[in-house]
């Protein structure tokens, strides 16, 4: 009980120590504790003065408020605008606004997606037993989607399917293609065909025919799937082949040989690159990167970047068979060459050549009805052209 009292106590003197001017609120005329002391509170200074006898609080002064420091104002900058180059309007200003070719092809691929807006083709795929999915089939079926729409004033088939087979499924893939009949002579059967994708180290690459109004793609699957980093295209490669279809219904009940023996390698192989690679870009930029990436990753198996070289490639590519030490270039040299012709004329006059050859002229004179322009003429410009992209972007 003595702990509990000394306890109270203590509170008690403690309390009594404080002073009441300590408490009290400061208000003028109310007593302070010594001249000079100064008190604010929110509104008012106050400071502690001698009035007669006594020390009071004065009137106090009023506390300045705070000034918000107004922010120096800055400039916004303004978007630096990416400048988009000319874009060449015919074979006569094709050399000079080079730079602009991929920009005009976007264009066009856009303006035909304005156009058609869906497309009625069946996308269909056949597995071996044992061969896995290269990637989703949402890849190829995003990209053919697109590419039916790009080229949808063109005949195409109802349906393209995708047989696709490992090593191990060869044999199924061979009785698999047996079932499909060619409008055209071929100088391999599909069976064989199918087997050709496999005779390598590993099964790579496809081959696309048509099959009444089937486009049929016979698929080569690698094991693993990796293997040769066919997913870097995101179904690119998928749409490349069903171009090819769609060149195989121009040429469908008007010929017995097949399109790859009537048109020129670089043009046959060209054409589905120049469609295909533009029509899965995301953007005008990124089919520039895009673009450039199959020019500089690509080997250059010609002497050198001068134009006279590119018109012994056209040469040396005019004419099945193309395996000659450039015939590999079809895919990236051909690719450019088409690039610029689609860029001055679009997709659809790349067709319009074949279907001149299909109705039995030949290219030459299917590309000047087309173009106006002689070929001997037009090759020269756009040999001048490829040239000039080429040193620009693999200096």
């Amino acid at each position: 009980m003595k702990k509990v009292f000394a306890f109270a106590g203590s509170i008690l003197l403690l309390t009594a120590l404080i002073s009441p001017s300590a408490v009290a609120a400061v208000k003028a005329g109310s007593p302070c504790p010594k001249v000079g002391k100064v008190s604010a509170t929110a509104s008012k200074t106050f400071t502690c003065i001698k009035s007669g006898k006594k020390f009071v609080w004065n009137k106090g002064v009023a506390t300045a408020k705070p000034v918000a420091a107004t922010p120096t104002p800055t400039a916004t900058p303004e978007p630096v605008a990416t400048k988009v180059p000319a874009a060449p309007t015919s074979f006569a200003d094709l050399k000079e606004n080079y730079r602009g070719i991929p920009y005009a092809v976007w264009e066009k691929i856009q303006s035909n997606l304005a156009l058609h807006k869906s497309t009625d083709l069946k996308i269909n795929f056949l597995f071996g037993p044992t061969t896995p999915q290269r990637y989703p089939n949402q890849w190829t079926i995003d990209a053919v989607t697109l590419g039916s729409r790009v080229m949808g004033a063109q005949k195409q088939p109802a349906e393209v399917k995708f047989v696709q087979f490992n090593k191990t499924d060869v044999s199924w893939a061979r009785t698999e293609a047996e079932k499909y009949i060619s409008p055209f002579r071929l100088g391999n059967s599909f069976p064989d065909q199918a087997s050709g994708k496999c005779e390598g180290v590993d099964c790579d690459g496809a081959v696309t025919n048509i099959a009444s109004d089937i486009g049929l793609v016979l698929v080569g699957v690698s094991t693993p799937v990796t293997r040769f980093s066919i997913q870097k295209f995101n179904g690119q490669n998928d749409l490349h082949e069903y171009t090819h279809a769609v060149q195989g219904m121009v040429f469908k009940g008007k010929v017995q040989s097949p399109p790859p023996v009537l048109i020129p390698c670089w043009y046959s192989e060209g054409q589905p690159q120049a469609i295909s690679i533009p029509t899965v870009a995301k953007s005008a930029e990124d089919y520039v990167k895009i673009r450039k990436g199959w020019i500089t990753d690509n080997r250059w198996l010609l002497k050198d970047y001068e134009p006279e070289s590119i018109q012994e490639f056209f040469r040396d590519t005019m004419k099945v068979p193309c395996n000659g030490p450039s015939g590999s270039m079809v895919y990236n040299l051909g690719y450019i060459v088409i690039d610029s012709l689609v860029a001055i004329g679009g997709i659809d006059k790349t067709f319009d050549v074949l279907t001149a050859i299909a109705d039995g002229l030949p290219f030459e004179d299917s590309f000047k009805k087309v173009y106006g322009i002689t070929w001997n003429d037009a090759s020269v410009v756009l040999s001048r052209v490829a040239s000039k992209v080429y040193k620009e972007y693999r200096k």
